[in-house]
Formats: C-alpha cells, sequence, structure tokens
C-alpha cells in the first residue's frame, strides 16, 4: 500500500472538493494511507471529510487565526514550518537558467511561498505520490519537488479545459515534463490537454472519472426541499445549482428560461451564491420575471431540490465532468447541458446539448427535455456509471504503475 497525498489549495467548496474528499476515502478504505493537504484553513465541507484520511494544513499561525471561516474539523494537523528562503532563491535563480526568458511565465509569488511549506511537508512525510488538483497546487507541487533531494511523483489532475495561449497553459507546456503521469477527469478535458500541452503525449493522460455517484444522496433527496414552490401545486421547477460567478453562465440560462417559459409553464430556482448575483437579480427585473425566477442562495441539501424539480440545467461556460449533472440524475431528474467538456459522457444524448453560451439553442434543448417523459429509474442508472468504486479503481491502477516506473 502507498502514502498518498491529495493536494488542494483550500476546502472551499465545490465539485474538486467533493471529489477530493470522496476520492481520499475510498483510497484509504483500499488500505492506502491518504493525506488531505491544504494551504489554507477554510473549511465549507467539514462534515464529508473522511474520517480515515488525515487532514493536514500548511499555513502560518496568523494565517491560521485570521482566515478559518468555520470550526475546524476534528483530527486537523497543522503544519506552519517553512523551508529555508535561500533554497527558494536557490530555486528561483536555477528557474531562470533552465527556462531562460519563458521562465517569467512560472512567476506565481503564492505557489512559492506555499512551494516553502510543502517541501517541508514532503520531507517530513515522505509520501509515495501526489496528486494535484487545480492550478495553484500543481505549481506549488512541482515548486516544492525542486526543493527536495528525493521529491514524490507528481501526477496533476486536471478538471477543466484549457485555452490556447493563456498563461495557464503556456505553464503547463513548461511543467507537465516534470509529471509522473497526468489525470484527466473526463474524454473532453483529455482531448483538449493533449491538443494544447505538447508535453501531454510523452507524459501520459488516464481518463479517471469524478465519483460524482454516490448512494447516499438518494437519502438526502428524501427530506422536503425549503422552498415554498415545491408545496403551492404551481406550475414545475426548472433547476440550477452552482456559484453565481461567469464560468456557470446563469444570464444564459435566464434568458433561455426566458424564452422556454412563454411555451411552457414553469419556473426558475438557481441554488448558489456569488459575486454575479447583483448581475442576475438585475437581469430578472428587466426581463420582467420576478415572480418566476428565485435565488435562494446556497442549499446544503440541493439533492432534495433536485428530485422534486422537472428539468436541470448546468448552463457553464467551462466543466471538466460536472458533478452537479451527475448528482442531478442520481436523484431521477431529467437535465440538459451546454457542450462543456464530459457533458456528452454524461447525458449520452445530442439533442440535450447546447453550444456554450447560446440562449436561443439551450432553450431548444430544454423544451425537447421537457416534452419527453421522465424515467427515473433511468437516469440514475445513467448516474452510477460515475461511482466511486470506478474511480478508486482506476486510481489504484495508476499509483501502481506510476511507482512501479519509479522504481524500476
Amino acid at each position: 500500500m502507498a502514502h498518498i497525498t491529495m493536494l488542494i489549495q483550500k476546502l472551499k467548496g465545490g465539485g474538486a472538493e467533493r471529489s477530493v474528499f470522496r476520492t481520499a476515502g475510498g483510497l484509504a478504505k483500499r488500505g492506502h494511507d491518504v493525506d488531505i493537504v491544504v494551504f489554507s484553513p477554510t473549511f465549507i465541507y467539514p462534515g464529508e471529510l473522511p474520517r480515515t484520511a488525515r487532514l493536514i494544513v500548511l499555513c502560518s499561525r496568523f494565517g491560521w487565526m485570521r482566515r478559518a471561516r468555520s470550526d475546524v474539523p476534528q483530527g486537523t494537523l497543522w503544519r506552519s514550518g517553512l523551508a529555508s528562503p535561500f533554497r527558494l532563491a536557490g530555486f528561483a535563480a536555477g528557474l531562470v537558467r533552465e527556462f531562460g526568458a519563458a521562465a517569467r511565465v512560472l512567476v506565481r509569488p503564492a505557489s512559492f511561498g506555499h512551494a516553502l511549506r510543502l517541501a517541508r511537508y514532503f520531507e517530513r512525510e515522505r509520501p509515495d505520490i501526489v496528486f494535484a488538483n487545480l492550478a495553484s497546487a500543481e505549481y506549488a507541487a512541482f515548486f516544492a519537488a525542486r526543493l527536495v533531494s528525493s521529491p514524490p511523483p507528481i501526477v496533476p489532475i486536471l478538471r477543466g479545459a484549457d485555452e490556447a495561449g493563456a498563461k495557464s497553459t503556456r505553464r503547463r507546456r513548461l511543467l507537465f515534463p516534470m509529471a509522473a503521469r497526468l489525470v484527466a477527469v473526463s474524454r473532453g478535458v483529455s482531448e483538449n490537454i493533449a491538443a494544447l500541452v505538447e508535453a501531454s503525449s510523452e507524459v501520459g493522460i488516464a481518463t479517471i472519472h469524478n465519483p460524482a455517484f454516490a448512494p447516499e444522496i438518494a437519502r438526502h433527496a428524501e427530506a422536503e426541499p425549503d422552498h415554498p414552490w415545491f408545496r403551492d401545486g404551481g406550475p414545475p421547477v426548472v433547476l440550477g445549482v452552482g456559484r453565481l460567478t461567469p464560468q456557470k453562465d446563469f444570464p444564459t440560462l435566464i434568458e433561455a428560461f426566458h424564452r422556454v417559459s412563454a411555451a411552457h409553464p414553469c419556473r426558475l430556482l438557481i441554488l448558489g451564491e456569488g459575486f454575479g448575483r447583483a448581475e442576475l437579480e438585475s437581469q430578472v427585473r428587466a426581463l420582467g420575471l420576478e415572480d418566476r425566477v428565485s435565488l435562494p442562495g446556497w442549499a446544503d441539501n440541493p439533492w432534495a431540490f433536485m428530485a422534486r424539480s422537472r428539468l436541470f440545467v448546468l448552463s457553464s461556460r467551462q466543466e471538466g465532468l460536472s458533478n452537479v449533472l451527475v448528482e442531478a440524475l442520481t436523484c431521477g431528474c431529467p437535465a440538459v447541458s451546454t457542450d462543456c467538456a464530459g457533458s456528452l459522457e454524461i447525458l449520452e444524448d445530442p439533442d440535450l446539448l447546447a453550444p456554450m453560451g447560446d440562449p436561443e439553442r439551450l432553450a431548444e434543448a430544454m423544451l425537447r427535455a421537457l416534452a419527453r417523459p421522465a424515467d427515473k429509474a433511468a437516469l440514475s442508472a445513467r448516474a452510477a456509471r460515475f461511482s466511486l468504486e470506478r474511480t478508486v479503481e482506476g486510481y489504484d491502477r495508476l499509483i501502481a504503475a506510476v511507482l512501479a516506473g519509479a522504481k524500476a
């Protein structure tokens, strides 16, 4: 069995964090020693942390006291020690020597600071393999590996598509040759990275889906949702769930709903919170939809809403493999989506997809779905393909291959 590190910036809530928790718990049950390592004491999902894995926070005492926003999960370990700043200065000089003018693309001051603490963690704990989730953790892991004499293999988990010419793509072209392997959460992400980052063909990409299906969701879905629209006998509810940010593109959903509601009586409920709330509320007023659109904020149990909604809509401009789309199917809720990476793998029907940012085409897909009868059992069975068991089997095979290569 291996000592595994699941590295992520912070536990701020979201699909990536939920996937990390479930994967870490599944690997621990297989007998691996698993650490979930974060750089910030922000805990939105403390109740979901697997008890079989260690949670380690790498931050200063000041950061621990100032930035914590909720109760610290029981058993959390705090590591504040720093590696010598002289090592970081030497590493920065090494970057310039190795990459020349391209080294400026790699400069991320926050990642360098995280790398100092992570290097000490590598030296103290000596993990066998490190899975880095999201770009900030990727950079810190690669930098920390350059600061220690015996670095562990670094395996980035790619949870979203990149854009040609983006700074993140240029960084990855420089750093990914140092990876032991790459993990993509969908075939769409794998194809995207292979097309943009030449190093992926040398390193190799394994496609391992998020463990988005969880049997306990059905139990949570039995609860009564806290919203009057599910009790008043009115028109059916169309549901959206996610942070109120540009990535989720709820303006396109609201515009599409405006078209749909003119032809099919229904109401739109969007669960989530974020800095885009004011813009969305202004759009709702401008379209005269105040009595048909509700934004009640964050919900601890979105599955209860999914189980009683007529249709779920994912309007995102970017996803890797949408956990919430799988969760909607788990609850027996029909769904449509934009054609972001992974959506076709989940829905398996091009008629349920629409181009990103196109409210007219999204409205057409919504009307097609609303006209179909809902087969809840079939939808749940489709979601079950994204089980924790399949995910853990994929990681187990990858861990064995990477460690065998490291020893060869």
